[in-house]
């Protein structure tokens, strides 16, 4: 029993001196709180970044019924995590708080005033092995401040990809005209260049003084990015009849590049405010944005300059999740064509998960309408992008829509495209439809790349080919040389030349692509080397880099002019192969005289055709061959001439000519062929008009020859000779010829 009486006197004794403490505590609170026990304490739970300092103050002092206030003076205080992400040193570090003590215990009630001044802060994320960073808590964000004041002179902050360096000075001032203002002079490195930012903002709100949300918010910033350009905003927030109102406008403008401004006024939206400081469910703002060019740019964009529009951005929370639409619209641009379009960005998430966990979708749509194509014809027309012929006489409408959908965030995009052109003249058509899609693999990383897949539907095409026709003799010019080249010899550089340039990598297109063409109806080609359209009908598929093609190319029936006589190409189909640049040939020509019907057989490839002949009645190949040729049977032939018809067979039958001398040889007047089977040499010689004589020659292997020669007047004349050797290079000479025959 007595045992029992000693403990609980014990226990009284404890409890009674527990209280005095308490009472000391709360009436005395610096009686157990000072500068050594602040110390210790900081020492023991910021052990991980090893504190340390030249003097610490600590005062502790009573402002009310469980209420203390606590003020904390540093001097020289420097600290430096053991991860190394943080070090530096604060020459002066101070602070007071209120501090409430209830039931539930302590609770940071206001922060009467926090000064932070230091001449070197460096943090280094790329150190941070932990996850990620913690926000503060809500109750932290909604603590009064009254005054603060953070002075960094000299500070630097790393990432994986950034580093920023320079001074920043933030301050708060509850009861001044303008409560808050900050100012930042930094360096920007990122991906090897260095920017400049001097920024200035500062804010007007009642949200530090306590009470709830704040019930204003006004917003005046500044922004100067040096040699890139500048900014300036001013937003204003205002909570009305359970709403909050914003407006205002920004405005940004760029030294280089080919946008000059870029400027959001007309700036109104809203949001539901929710009593007791709860977030927003849902809220909207929208503004009218206006971007100017003030440089010009590649043809035909010079005329944009300037393009105009909304945006509208809204969001909303259910809980935790939250749901963002970014959504901006194009006002049409008018000139000699109209461009319109819009973007739409859609997230949605949880506030607890990090962004890149996020569901993004966008949908990008454009839409570029032509509707009078000759006055983007005139627009271009001195300029290195003039519409060419044939095509420059048509008129009417063109129309190019894009549109883009799926996740911006993915590593692979996609776009789809729709041309059409309803291009008319008065002899000619151009009416296509082609649509594709453009994907792009490695999006986010350096090495992305680009494909191409996509169908061009020719419905119906009628073009003027540029007159093909075979040149005349060259005019005679004063040459003291007389015989030159194409290539002169090279010129060693002088002891003070300039060295010469670093030779520049090749180009290489960036895009790789498959595209399908096809004819609905054939391609009428108009040419004055025949009488009636060229039918031609398509379906390809291409593909690049680098050019390629394979399908059939078919030319239908048309009438020709043929060895002087009308002719009709009955068909010529080419089919080519992937990865060759030799097309197989299948045509038949038909050729009638008043004494025999000639049918020629068109085989082989285009670079050597194969050629047969069959007749009503039947006729021997030579025979044939002096009618095409000579239009006289052989018997009526000259020693010259029929010589001539033996090269002719022997060369057909080597293949030595290509499908386009074929139509040459065929299309002009000839006076003598010759054909060496030996060295597979073959000379072509025509008449052109104005009494010159052309020569073609060829081993269609090492080397080509051409020579021009005009008589000029009795004994004189002038001859032209361009070779092209594989060995020796390409050489041209002119000769002025003198003769006299005895």
């Amino acid at each position: 029993m007595r045992v029992l009486k000693l403990a609980a006197a014990a226990l009284v004794l404890l409890a009674a001196g527990a209280g005095v403490c308490v009472w000391v505590f709360f009436v005395h609170p610096g009686a157990v709180l000072t500068s050594r026990t602040a110390g210790a304490a900081i020492k023991r739970f910021g052990e991980a970044y090893s504190p340390s300092w030249s003097s610490l103050a600590f005062e502790p002092s009573v402002v009310g019924p469980r209420r203390h206030r606590y003020a904390l003076k540093t001097e020289n205080l420097c600290l430096r995590s053991a991860d190394g992400v943080i070090s530096g040193c604060f020459s002066r570090l101070e602070l007071s708080v209120v501090v409430r003590y209830g039931r539930k215990g302590p609770s940071l009630e206001l922060v009467e005033s926090f000064i932070a001044v230091s001449d070197s802060l460096s943090v280094d994320l790329r150190r941070r092995t932990g996850g990620a960073v913690k926000p503060p808590s809500a109750a932290l964000l909604t603590t009064p401040v009254r005054s603060l004041r953070v002075e960094l002179t000299s500070s630097t902050v790393t990432t994986v990809t950034t580093a920023v360096s320079g001074s920043l000075l933030a301050v708060l001032a509850v009861e001044g005209r303008r409560p808050l203002s900050l100012a930042a002079d930094l360096k920007i490195r990122a991906r090897g260049s260095v920017t400049r930012l001097k920024a200035d903002l500062t804010a007007d709100t009642d949200l530090m003084k306590g009470g709830g949300p704040p019930t204003f918010v006004d917003l005046v910033g500044r922004a100067d990015l040096g040699t890139h350009g500048r900014a300036k905003a001013a937003f204003r927030i205002r909570r009305e009849k359970g709403r909050y109102a914003v407006a205002g406008s920004a405005e940004v403008s760029a030294s280089t590049g080919p946008v000059s401004a870029f400027r959001l006024a007309e700036c109104a939206g809203s949001a539901p405010f929710a009593a007791g400081g709860a977030r927003p469910a849902s809220g909207e703002v929208s503004c009218r944005w206006e971007l100017a060019s003030a440089r010009r740019l590649a043809a035909p964009f010079t005329v944009v300059k300037g393009a105009s529009g909304r945006i509208f951005l809204s969001g909303g929370l259910d809980g935790r999740k939250y749901l963002a639409a970014l959504k901006a619209d194009l006002d049409p641009i008018t000139t000699w064509g109209e461009l319109s379009g819009g973007l739409e960005v859609k997230a949605a998430g949880d506030l607890d998960r990090p962004l890149k966990d996020a569901k993004v979708s966008h949908e990008l749509r454009a839409l570029v309408k032509v509707p009078r194509f000759e006055e983007l014809v005139a627009f271009l027309r001195e300029t290195k992008y003039a519409v060419p012929a044939p095509v420059h006489v048509l008129k009417g409408p063109l129309t190019l829509s894009v549109e883009s959908r799926g996740d911006p965030m993915s590593d692979q995009l996609a776009a789809t495209y729709t041309f059409t052109s309803d291009l008319s003249g008065p002899r000619q058509r151009l009416i296509l439809r082609a649509n594709g899609t453009l994907t792009v693999a490695g999006a986010r990383t350096p090495l992305r790349t680009f494909e191409h897949d996509g169908v061009l539907t020719l419905k119906e095409v009628a073009l003027e080919v540029p007159r093909l026709e075979l040149g005349r003799a060259p005019k005679v010019f004063k040459d003291k040389r007389i015989k030159t080249r194409d290539e002169p010899a090279a010129v060693a550089p002088s002891a003070g030349a300039a060295a010469s340039p670093r030779p520049t990598k090749p180009f290489s297109f960036p895009v790789r692509g498959r595209l399908v063409v096809k004819t609905e109806k054939p391609v009428l080609l108009f040419s004055n080397l025949a009488k009636d359209p060229i039918p031609v009908a398509l379906d390809l598929v291409a593909t690049f880099p680098p050019a390629d093609a394979s399908g059939v190319v078919a030319a239908r029936s048309f009438a020709v002019e043929l060895f002087r006589r009308n002719a009709t190409v009955d068909h010529l189909n080419v089919a080519l192969t992937a990865g060759s640049k030799v097309g197989a040939l299948e045509g038949l020509v038909l050729y009638k005289t008043p004494e025999v019907d000639i049918r020629i057989l068109i085989n082989g490839t285009t670079e050597k055709p194969r050629v047969e002949f069959t007749s009503v009645p039947p006729l021997k190949r030579e025979e044939i061959i002096s009618m095409l040729i000579f239009g006289k049977s052989p018997d009526e032939l000259d020693p010259e001439q029929t010589a001539s018809v033996t090269n002719t067979e022997t060369a057909l039958e080597s293949r030595a000519f290509g499908l386009t001398s074929l139509y040459l040889f065929g299309a002009t007047p000839i006076e003598h062929v010759g054909y060496d089977p030996a060295t597979k040499t073959t000379v072509v010689r025509l008449r052109l008009p104005g009494g010159a004589n052309l020569s073609l020659g060829s081993d269609f292997d090492q080397g080509r020859q051409l020579t021009v020669r005009k008589p000029l007047a009795p004994h004189w004349a002038i001859e032209s000779e361009v070779t092209d050797q594989a060995q020796q290079g390409r050489a041209a000479a002119t000769f002025l010829e003198w003769f006299n025959r005895y």
